[in-house]
């Protein structure tokens, strides 16, 4: 059995997938372009929606299909029980939604709705899992939770092929067409084609979404940024915790990447030319995912001339990506607040596109009472997705607790935890749904520019600061490597 440890050097957090919230019932029938789903109706703390799980929006990659750009999801008869999570894409076992089942047949995305339908079309949120491109699933209670959607947006969650099976580049494979190294970055484009396609149907407003993703989710974002294949399909992105791509050192070139793809097969025993690239599709997912252990694969995002045309440093530094509005940002005890934060939002900014940055600051009560402890790798999602308190009592969340110097017990929460909450996830909606975050009657969130260097500190209060790299303040030694990078 493959067996992953939780990663310290990507960091990236995926909460674990588990039972829906306390209270369920079937909700209204759906008719995508596909077919009709059936979801189910949840609430929690006060909140309730519908929830679809499990709709796809691509072919099962398998067999011939396999590195493959995705291909068209067939059509369905009848409607659809869209009740249960969707399988994992080929990793590790880990904690990271370890409720779940691993598959090839992974290509599916999650839309949560508010239970009330308005007449009005809401805007659209889309969020991309952590996990360093290697590991996770959209599949999480914390990610689809109620509250998010309960401020007046309609949020999808979606997989995409990780690890080898995404990011393998391969000279045969090049020979076949576009895609070598980029599968999981065509993914994503697919499944906003989704969005553009069937949202609407769900009460959302194909012209308006946002896409959004944390640590290698934010790595994701960035790749559709800078793929001019995937501009039409978004209007607004954040980054959280995730913005190292940007970064000249993070370019992955066509020619290393083909180097470590025949590297992989090399270890598979495949063989060379097509020859090697059959007995790779032939191979199952476990032993390629061996293979690429022994090979020493790394997943990232490839410059192969067509989905990534360029380094994505120079696209940004050029003016060349997305230029829509941004929210980019880290949690107090990450170093990325001194370095890609600033960065990303100095290289965006300058392209004329609006930009504001964050520190996430705010610790639970349990955590706040402990002498060093500061707010680590991925804790905001909780807040952000308002999954108070049950995304603190995530494993994967305990596990990074200890990267902020934190005990790793569930933390007790209190009134202001529930209210950064609400005020997190109405500052994310606000963004999405006007493309400015400032709320009337909360905050004034100041655009950020070089010459400025302005930016939100969310916690309480929320205070506009300034100086985004004196924000980090270092997690105390013991924590090690636990922090995580993203």
């Amino acid at each position: 059995m493959i067996k992953t440890m939780l990663p310290l050097v990507s960091g990236a957090l995926v909460l674990a997938a588990c039972a829906t919230a306390a209270s369920a019932a079937p909700s209204p029938v759906v008719k995508t372009r596909l077919g009709g789903v059936r979801g189910e109706t949840v609430s929690d703390n006060g909140v309730t929606a519908n929830i679809y799980r499990g709709i796809p929006y691509a072919a099962p990659p398998v067999g011939p299909l396999r590195w493959k750009p995705p291909q068209p999801a067939q059509a369905w008869k009848g409607v659809r029980e869209a009740t249960s999570w969707p399988n994992r894409c080929p990793q590790g076992e880990s904690s990271m939604g370890a409720a779940t089942p691993i598959s090839e047949d992974c290509l599916y995305l999650n839309v949560v709705a508010p239970a009330r339908r308005t007449a009005q079309q809401l805007p659209v949120m889309v969020f991309y899992h952590g996990g360093g491109l290697t590991t996770g699933t959209s599949s999480s209670t914390t990610y689809n939770h109620p509250k998010l959607p309960s401020q007046g947006v309609v949020v999808v969650t979606a997989n995409s092929r990780l690890g080898p099976m995404g990011y393998l580049a391969h000279p045969a494979l090049a020979a076949e067409g576009r895609g070598s190294g980029n599968y999981g970055t065509l993914d994503i484009r697919a499944s906003l084609e989704w969005v553009r396609d069937n949202i609407a149907a769900f009460g959302g407003d194909p012209n308006n979404v946002t896409i959004f993703g944390e640590s290698g989710g934010g790595t994701k974002v960035i790749s559709q940024m800078a793929s001019p294949l995937s501009h039409s399909l978004f209007h607004r992105a954040i980054v959280e915790s995730g913005s190292a791509l940007v970064s000249a050192e993070r370019t992955a070139t066509r020619e290393a990447a083909e180097s470590r793809g025949v590297a992989l097969a090399g270890a598979l025993a495949a063989g060379e030319g097509q020859a090697a690239l059959s007995a790779m599709r032939a191979a199952s997912w476990q032993q390629v995912l061996e293979a690429a252990t022994k090979a020493k694969f790394t997943a990232n995002v490839v410059v192969d001339g067509q989905v990534i045309p360029a380094p994505v440093h120079q696209i940004f530094a050029t003016g060349r990506q997305a230029k829509v509005p941004l929210i980019v940002g880290a949690n107090t005890g990450e170093a990325s607040l001194r370095t890609n934060v600033p960065e990303m939002a100095n290289l965006h900014s300058a392209a004329g596109a609006p930009t504001w940055v964050y520190n996430f600051s705010q610790l639970p009560l349990g955590w706040r009472q402990e002498k060093g402890c500061v707010a680590f790798h991925g804790l905001e999602l909780s807040y952000v997705f308002g999954a108070i308190p049950v995304g603190l009592s995530s494993p994967t969340t305990l596990f990074l607790a200890r990267g902020g110097g934190c005990t790793q017990r569930t933390p007790a929460h209190d009134a202001q935890d529930l209210r950064i909450a609400d005020q997190a996830s109405k500052i994310w909606a606000q963004f999405a749904r006007t493309g400015d975050p400032s709320v009337p009657g909360l905050v004034q969130w100041p655009r950020y520019t070089r010459a400025n260097n302005v930016y939100l500190d969310i916690g309480s209060p929320l205070a506009v600061k300034q100086r985004i790299e004196n924000a980090y303040v270092a997690p105390p030694p013991s924590a090690g490597a636990a922090a995580g990078a993203p």
